[in-house]
């Protein structure tokens, strides 16, 4: 039993290593109005899709946002995918870890 958390321990920390760039957050899109009484958007055509990209901040653990361009969303969108598979993997190391120091 041990031999085999050890194994999938170390298949874990491969994988984790082989996951490339990571990005904590997520992408929000936004349709928006302008304010113009005279602009489409004042009769329901809103102004977008806008993208935001919303993450924790380190210091004060707030949700911060920054506009991000379109040309980035695939890119970020992919980054942020990698980073929810490293915390799935790191979590399921910790379990192991634990697991192995108890008996």
């Amino acid at each position: 039993m041990v031999v085999r958390k050890m194994s999938r321990y170390e298949e874990l920390k491969e994988k984790t290593y082989k996951l490339g760039e990571l990005s904590p957050g997520s992408i929000q899109e936004r349709w928006l109005t302008c304010g113009n009484p005279d602009c489409k958007c004042a009769k329901g055509e809103k102004h977008g899709p806008y993208y935001y990209f919303a993450y924790p901040d380190r210091e004060s653990g707030k949700t911060k946002q920054v506009s991000i361009s379109e040309d980035v969303v695939s890119n970020l969108k992919s980054r942020i995918r990698n980073y929810e598979k490293f915390r799935e993997k790191l979590w399921e190391l910790v379990e192991i870890e634990v697991e192995m120091r108890k008996g």
